[in-house]
This record gives structure tokens, C-alpha cells and sequence, in this order.
């Protein structure tokens, strides 16, 4: 069942050692000094179009378009690891919820954080990596019906603007096949959030599990639902999942103190469990290299063979039902956890659960709720039902903008810039400007339904998930002829006389 039948925007974590399961995004709990654009570095383009705040009250409540969100589904999820080089798991799999059976003190956070996790691992093409997950998961995935796909982020500065609030932004635009992809765009790709205090980092490692694999980082889920008239996939950061309990247990069975990954003891009782891990991972996961721009690491992909018995926790998605959004806050001073911006982040994210962490402001926590508070974001929904109206009539406006300017095979670069309520610039972007994916990402998306799924009928069907003659998810076939079966081992493939229909660009033909 779909939550809301009717977030937190949080940046990546910059991977130290002795961080026993990874890297985890900071939760803060004073508010931060507004990031601005950088116009100087990154110059505006020639002006488009503009879209008033006050133009978006014009028609927005005798619209025909639904403002509820409807049909919400999984599409395809992906781990960021800690590798040296970007790699991501698909799919993916949200750490657990697991809380301690007695509380700690934890040590205050004192890590590095990026902005955008996405970008700081692929900084050409941030969107990249779900677009592979939405391929991997499904190979036939149809894309000629997606209007729009962005992140929680484009579409939370999106709805901040559509309510009124005062936040200067800016993200790249650009259709492809119809679809128009918002891409996040920071200052920097690796921008780090500055001043991190608390213990945002420190208590998701204490309280919840990567079970599987173990060195993940973040995990980013993609979903596909109806919205003003028109279908998004969007793409968000998850902070966990609340198992269902078994028939003889009514909460998640509690880790022990020694579980702790601020326990020094449980780092060393686990290495040989990090050896063996490391073991199965290598045979239990094909690479996959991805080609990129030269300047950029390449993106690995790692795909877990579901025959295998190691891997089995793979076999089932968790639902959206169980999954969890959760903050930390001091309790010293009697201040509770300021919901005004997570309740419209978990609207759009249609994340129904929500856990609050209090601590005496030594990292002790004794004050920790799990709610579900569907309930809630309904009736925040319900008070903020002209503000939604104006997000719907904003997101057409902003569809049909940008596929008015950019006629087919013209590859228009976009982008978005807002100085503040007042208005919502459309620009072109300035210079040679960025792409929303790479080439062969971007005749994938044109061609997926026309061409990949009509010509590839060797690939294995089932919604992406069917077995190869490999005994994974039959990706080395596809990977091989798609990109070149010789690409992973470091030669680059030509595909000057390579065609969709012919050879599904084999990278081995010759005139």
C-alpha cells in the first residue's frame, strides 16, 4: 500500500577512516546561514523567460489538474559506497532502524559534509547515477511518459517558492525526450557544509544498521508519482526503514552497547567479519565501469547476484511504507524540533514515518519517538492547499518553457535562477553549459522505448530483474553490448559505424 493514500535536505558525508559503517548526512539543529548563489563564479545566461510569484495566482485555483499526489511506486534505488572511486550499488537497500538497548553518550560530530552527496562522487552528471538504477532494475523501463525528473531538493526550492519563502536558488534544465531532468547545481560539486555541530552524524551510526553492504553510505531511492497533471520521478536520500516486526516480536530487537560503533572493542571483534565480507562481495558482485568525462573518476556499478544465498536480502524492495526521516535536537532548553520545513519534504518525498532524538546536550539520548505522521502532512497539505496549487501551476509553467525552447535536436541547456519570492528566472546557461547525462545515458532515455525495447530481445525481461546466462541480473550481456564487451578491462570502444537498431552500439563495427 502507498503512503498518503489521500526530508530532510541533507548533505553528503566525506568519508574518513574508523568510521566503523560509513559516512552518514548531518541533521542540524541551529539554523545555518543561507547559501547564495555564486553568480561571479558561475555567470548568468541570457534571460528566457520569467515567472512572477504574483503570475502563479492567475489560474492556479480554476485548474482541472489534481493537486493531490497519486500513484505513488518504486522504481529503483542505489547505495553510495565508501570507495575511492564512485561507486554505487543497485539496488539499493536503506540502512535498518536498530536501536540500542540502553542509551550512550555518543561523541559529538566532527566530520566533513558535502552539500550534494550526488554530485560531490559525479560532478559532471549528478543525476547520472539513478538514471542507471532506473535501467538496471528495469531495462525496458519506458520513458516517454516521465514529464519531469528532479531530486528532493529542486522540487523542495521549487515548493519554498510556490509558498512565498524567501530562498535564493539556481539548477540546470534540460528535455530530453520530452522529459525535463532539474539538476542541482551548488557553488561547488564538492562544497562542504561548514561550522557541523551536534551528533547528526553520530547517532544514525549508533541507532541504525547498513546490513547489507556494510560500507554504503547513503542511500538514494527513486519514485515515480502523478502531480498536477504531471508524472515525476523523483529522486531522494533516505535516512533508514523500520522493519515489520515478526508475529513474536513487536519491536525491532535492540544491539547491545557492544554492538556500538563508538564501542573501539566492536571495531576489532569485526575484522574478521569485514574480511569475509569483503570475500563475499567480490563474488557476489559483477563491476560495471561507466564512461565519463576524462576529468572525472569513472562511475562504478555493483549489482548483487540474487542467486546467491548472501544476497538474498535483495530479493525484496522495502517499502515506501517503512521508511523513516529522522532528526536530532538538544533538549536542554526545552525547544522542540521545528517541523515547518519537514512537513512539505516529507509530502513530496512520501516518507510516512518520522523519528525525533533528544539529547541532554552531552549526547545522551533518553527522549527518542518513532511516529507515523501521515496524519500530520495531511493536514499540513490541507492549510497549505493554495501554496501546493501554485507549486502545480509553477511546474507546468516551467515544462512547457522549456520545451518550447528547445526544439528537437537542438540540445538547449537551461537553467533556473531565483534571487528571491519575487520572481523565477528562465536562462540559457552560460558558455558551453552542462548536460543533464552523458551521451549514451541520453540516446538510452530518447530511444529506450522505441528502439532498446523493441531491438533487444536477447535481454532478460521480468522488470530488469530476470537472470542472464551469467546467473545475476544478466547485465555482462547487456553491458557488453551496449558499451563494448572490452570496455571494463580499460579499451575504449568506437562506435562511429555502431547503430541502436543494428548492433546496440557494439562498439566493434567497421565500415
Amino acid at each position: 500500500m502507498n503512503p498518503f493514500t489521500g526530508t530532510s535536505s541533507r548533505g553528503g558525508f566525506a568519508p574518513r577512516r574508523g568510521q566503523g559503517r560509513g559516512g552518514r548526512y548531518p541533521h542540524f539543529n541551529k539554523p545555518r546561514e543561507q547559501q547564495k548563489p555564486d553568480l561571479t563564479k558561475h555567470p548568468l545566461g541570457d534571460l528566457v523567460e520569467t515567472i512572477s510569484a504574483s503570475n502563479l495566482d492567475v489560474g492556479a485555483n480554476t485548474t482541472s489538474h489534481s493537486t493531490e499526489i497519486s500513484g505513488c511506486e518504486y522504481v529503483a534505488s542505489y547505495n553510495w559506497t565508501n570507495d575511492k572511486n564512485p561507486t554505487i550499488i543497485v539496488p539499493g537497500k536503506p540502512p535498518q532502524w536498530t536501536p540500542l538497548a540502553e542509551p550512550q553518550r555518543l561523541k559529538e560530530d566532527n566530520g566533513q559534509y558535502f552539500r550534494d552527496l550526488n554530485a560531490a562522487k559525479d560532478s559532471s552528471y549528478p543525476i547520472a547515477p539513478a538514471v542507471h538504477a532506473v535501467f538496471e532494475q528495469n531495462y525496458y523501463y519506458r520513458t516517454d511518459d516521465i514529464d519531469i525528473f528532479a531530486c528532493g531538493s529542486t522540487l523542495g526550492n521549487l515548493l519554498r517558492f510556490a509558498r512565498g519563502i524567501d530562498k535564493p536558488f539556481r539548477f540546470n534544465l534540460q528535455v530530453i525526450n520530452h522529459t525535463v531532468f532539474l539538476i542541482r547545481k551548488e557553488n561547488d560539486p564538492k562544497q562542504l557544509i561548514e561550522g557541523v555541530r551536534g551528533y547528526g552524524h553520530t547517532f544514525p551510526e549508533a541507532y541504525t544498521t547498513w546490513n547489507d553492504p556494510k560500507n554504503s553510505i547513503s542511500h538514494q531511492r527513486i519514485i515515480r508519482y502523478k502531480f498536477g497533471g504531471l508524472t515525476h520521478l523523483l529522486r531522494f536520500e533516505s535516512d533508514g526503514y523500520i522493519p515489520e516486526p515478526s508475529p513474536e516480536e513487536t519491536t525491532p530487537p535492540p544491539r547491545s552497547d557492544s554492538d556500538s560503533d563508538n564501542n573501539d572493542d566492536s571495531n576489532n571483534k569485526n575484522d574478521d567479519d569485514n574480511n569475509n565480507y569483503e570475500k563475499d562481495l567480490i563474488l557476489s558482485f559483477q563491476d560495471f565501469i561507466i564512461p565519463s568525462r576524462p576529468s572525472t573518476p569513472k562511475l562504478t556499478i555493483k549489482t548483487p547476484q540474487t542467486t546467491k544465498p548472501s544476497s538474498s536480502s535483495y530479493s525484496t524492495t522495502i517499502p515506501q511504507t517503512a521508511l523513516f526521516d529522522l532528526k536530532t535536537r538538544s533538549a536542554k532548553h526545552g525547544k522542540k524540533i521545528d517541523m515547518t520545513d519537514i512537513y512539505p519534504q516529507l509530502w513530496l518525498k512520501r516518507i510516512p514515518n518520522f523519528i525525533t532524538a533528544y539529547h541532554d546536550g552531552a549526547g545522551l539520548f533518553t527522549d527518542i519517538s518513532v511516529q507515523n505522521i501521515e496524519s500530520e502532512v495531511k493536514a499540513w497539505a490541507t492549510e497549505n492547499d493554495a501554496g501546493i496549487k501554485k507549486f502545480a501551476r509553477l511546474l507546468r509553467e516551467l515544462v512547457r518553457i522549456a520545451r518550447e525552447n528547445s526544439p528537437v535536436g537542438a540540445n538547449t541547456l537551461l537553467e533556473v535562477y531565483c534571487p528571491g519570492k519575487e520572481r523565477l528566472e528562465v536562462r540559457m546557461q552560460f558558455g558551453e553549459g552542462s548536460e543533464a547525462l552523458p551521451w549514451y545515458l541520453r540516446e538510452r532515455w530518447e530511444d529506450n522505448w522505441t528502439n532498446w525495447g523493441v531491438s533487444r530481445a536477447d535481454s532478460p525481461v521480468n522488470h530488469g530483474l530476470g537472470h542472464g546466462d551469467d546467473g545475476g541480473f544478466g547485465l555482462s550481456r547487456r553491458y557488453n553490448s551496449y558499451y563494448g564487451s572490452e570496455y571494463d578491462s580499460g579499451s575504449e570502444p568506437d562506435y562511429t559505424a555502431c547503430s541502436a537498431d543494428d548492433c546496440g552500439y557494439c562498439g566493434k563495427c567497421s565500415y
